[in-house]
């Protein structure tokens, strides 16, 4: 509902209750006329007002008339009531103040015709049908803001979309069983995504914050070490992820056969890193893979040649670093083959380079 939508059934609202308000003072002053003609309090053009709606109408044949379409009208402006639902509007406490609101609105009726002093008959009918009104507006008021709540809960057809997810809990030796709560039929129920064959990959999206870590990934780590896994993790957010891991190895050392190992590679800060050989000889069988060693090296300190792969300046020194590092690895069976020794190496004139390079 837009906001001039929202504009417009208040006043009608309002209007419809203020109609109300008047049909239930009219009310009172004609059938309790002898009480205000007392007083003084009575207007002449009121009374030929009242007079003529009551020819034309007959609005006061009974008094019972008149406050039916006070109870109309209050109906109406009822239906329109919005506002945020509150915690005691429940369907037993309106059901309990609407009855006894019609019950203190229509009993009214028998003190009119009471042989009591008039003015003790006019306070007791006023304050009655006072007290029934109020009662039967708050009742109205909040029957309309618990209708509207319900209605208004599903304004993006949720629950339409929802469905029965898995509840069942299914593991095995290999398995990853995530926990999800989920509603369905205006309920909400424990679940289980189950990873039975985690071999088979899983992809996992969400823009950030979305809570990827949090609802898969640690899960992911937390399960896969219990169950006595090697994992090789990437902690962009170091170390977020690696106190996860370290603290569930800790706690499932016996999970593993021989003595486990754990290892962190932190290239921000070499200080707290275990020592790694990037362009280790053992694994490189091929001078291709000289070449990707060389290529993945090379990119990553130059992003920008990413768009410029096949061009010549870009190829050339990926092509002198891979053959660089093959030398390393052929040399003395690899003895020197360290990153280190290769940018040592890349560093000297290359009129040396290349006539070591050349005689293998």
């Amino acid at each position: 509902m837009s906001q001039e939508d929202a504009r417009g059934l208040g006043k009608t609202t309002d209007f419809m209750r203020a109609v109300s308000i008047l049909f239930l003072v009219m009310n009172v002053y004609y059938f309790c006329y002898p009480f205000f003609h007392r007083l003084g309090c009575t207007n002449g053009m009121v009374d030929r007002i009242l007079l003529n709606l009551q020819r034309d109408t007959g609005l006061f044949t009974h008094s019972l008339v008149t406050k039916s379409f006070c109870l109309m009208f209050l109906f109406f402006s009822a239906m329109g009531a919005r506002g945020r639902r509150e915690l005691e509007m429940s369907r037993r406490r309106i059901g309990c103040i609407l009855i006894f609101g019609l019950s203190f609105y229509f009993s009214s009726e028998l003190l009119l015709t009471s042989p009591w002093d008039i003015r003790l008959v006019t306070l007791l009918y006023v304050s009655a049908v006072t007290a029934g009104y109020i009662c039967l507006l708050t009742a109205g008021m909040w029957a309309g803001r618990l209708l509207g709540s319900q209605l208004m809960d599903d304004v993006f057809n949720e629950e339409n979309e929802s469905f029965m997810q898995e509840t069942r809990l299914m593991t095995n030796e290999y398995s990853v069983n995530l926990p999800t709560r989920f509603h369905y039929n205006r309920k909400w129920h424990d679940g289980w995504i189950n990873v039975v064959n985690p071999f088979r990959a899983t992809l996992v999206l969400g823009t950030p914050g979305s809570g990827k870590s949090y609802a898969v990934i640690n899960n992911y780590i937390r399960q896969q070490i219990a169950k006595g896994f090697a994992c090789y993790i990437y902690d962009f957010k170091y170390p977020d992820l690696s106190t996860i891991a370290y603290n569930q190895l800790l706690k499932n050392r016996d999970k593993y056969d021989g003595n486990v190992q754990f290892y962190v590679i932190n290239f921000d800060d070499p200080r707290r890193s275990h020592r790694c050989n990037p362009i280790n000889p053992a694994f490189m069988s091929d001078i291709a893979d000289a070449y990707e060693s060389a290529y993945v090296i090379m990119l990553n300190l130059n992003k920008s040649w990413i768009q410029k792969q096949g061009d010549f300046f870009v190829e050339s020194p990926i092509i002198l670093l891979a053959a660089i590092i093959w030398y390393l690895k052929i040399f003395e069976n690899g003895r020197y083959c360290t990153f280190p020794h290769a940018i040592e190496l890349l560093n000297k004139p290359y009129s040396d380079v290349f006539t070591i390079l050349t005689s293998y």
